[in-house]
């Protein structure tokens, strides 16, 4: 039977994708690349690659700390340009497949569409603040005549006017780019945010067993404790099948990012243990400059954090689902269904995690190990610099 209450994908996300396809990053013919498509991502690249030379060769320390730092945030955008150009089917096909769900009860529905809606503005806030640090960050050489932070050109921008707009026009553009990366990773986010409430409603399922639909049938005909059994197996067999159908499409999704998420991890300690030294022992003649330290080190430990949560509300919220199935009506039932909620719950007392490479969990216990790492990090080049 059709469950009456659906939810959809929002249109905030719906919006999002559209971006993509009107500044050409996604294009409705998929089988190659377009010159644009290559175009954006060379030039990201080569920006990178700049970035990375002068942090080699620089002889100042703590510029040499943060260029490194920031090279490896580039690192990661890379990659996450590359998903965003060449797997763009398979990040659509998520987005929907992880956004349809439904549920009888109305209750459940009306908790986890506001849950959704809150993860919404959250989002929109997100990627708010980080159009407006954009605004700033691009409109502040405006001003001031001077880049953020030096790179490697082959042209004089410092005396150069000329060679200074051009370097200005490239930096900007690549950070326009990264900007349209964060629009990839707040589609990733709803993705995850969309498996929390699959099991939420899975939950539900279990916990509701025949109690929802029970008022949605002829009383007379359910009156027979026969009929009710029944009427439970078969709910329960629903239940189950919705299980593995979201728990095959987790696997798909941690298989799809398992190695944007391993690079996020190896290089997120780096991230923030830089952006603190970075932010610590700089000069603080240059109030833009610092302000630009704090953006990077608020972006490296906001984006680790947010990823390291939802996984962590995956695992919390499946692992409510032995319970739910225990509270169900179970005690009535047969033997033979008994035994079989008997070994469903045995199956549920394990949650689903999303296990980077079978090596490292989205949890909030990784984010501490990773927090731990970089304070360790920062004292060593606290003690190599003194």
């Amino acid at each position: 039977m059709e469950k009456e209450y659906k939810l959809k994908m929002s249109d905030t996300f719906r919006k999002m994708s559209a971006i993509y396809f009107i500044v050409g990053l996604w294009k409705i013919d998929q089988w190659k690349a377009s010159f644009r498509q290559i175009f954006a991502f060379l030039l990201f690249v080569i920006c990178m690659i700049s970035i990375c030379v002068k942090a080699f060769k620089t002889d100042d320390k703590d510029e040499s700390v943060f260029l490194g730092v920031t090279t490896l945030i580039g690192l990661i955008q890379i990659y996450r340009l590359y998903y965003i150009i060449w797997n763009e089917k398979k990040v659509i096909d998520l987005m929907y497949a992880s956004s349809t769900s439904c549920t009888d009860d109305y209750e459940t529905f009306f908790h986890v569409n506001k849950k959704l809606a809150n993860f919404t503005t959250f989002t929109k806030c997100f990627l708010v603040a980080t159009f407006a640090l954009f605004i700033i960050t691009a409109f502040t050489p405006l001003l001031t005549k001077q880049l953020i932070f030096n790179f490697a050109f082959p042209l004089d921008y410092k005396t150069d006017e000329g060679a200074f707009w051009i370097a200005y026009v490239f930096i900007a553009t690549s950070f326009l780019l990264s900007v349209t990366c964060c629009l990839f990773t707040s589609m990733v986010w709803y993705i995850m945010m969309n498996f929390v409430v699959k099991f939420e409603l899975l939950g539900n399922d279990f916990k509701n067993l025949v109690v929802v639909r029970i008022e949605k049938q002829d009383a007379d005909s359910l009156t027979n404790r026969q009929a009710k059994q029944t009427l439970y197996l078969r709910h329960l067999i629903e239940a189950i099948k919705s299980l593995e159908s979201t728990t095959e499409l987790l696997e798909e999704f941690a298989s799809t990012f398992s190695n944007l998420f391993l690079l996020q991890i190896f290089t997120s300690s780096l991230c923030i243990c830089g952006g603190v030294y970075s932010l610590a022992f700089s000069s603080h003649d240059d109030p833009i400059q610092d302000g630009f330290y704090a953006i990077v080190l608020f972006y490296c430990f906001f984006d680790t954090f947010t990823l390291m949560y939802l996984g962590n509300e995956i695992m919390f919220s499946s692992d409510r689902l032995s319970y739910c199935l225990f509270e169900s009506n179970w005690i009535e039932q047969t033997q033979c269904c008994k035994r079989s909620i008997i070994i469903v719950v045995e199956r549920l007392k394990q949650p689903q995690q999303i296990i980077v490479c079978k090596l490292f969990p989205l949890t909030l216990e990784s984010f501490s190990i990773i927090v731990n790492r970089a304070y360790s990090m920062f004292n060593i080049l606290q003690n190599f610099r003194t």
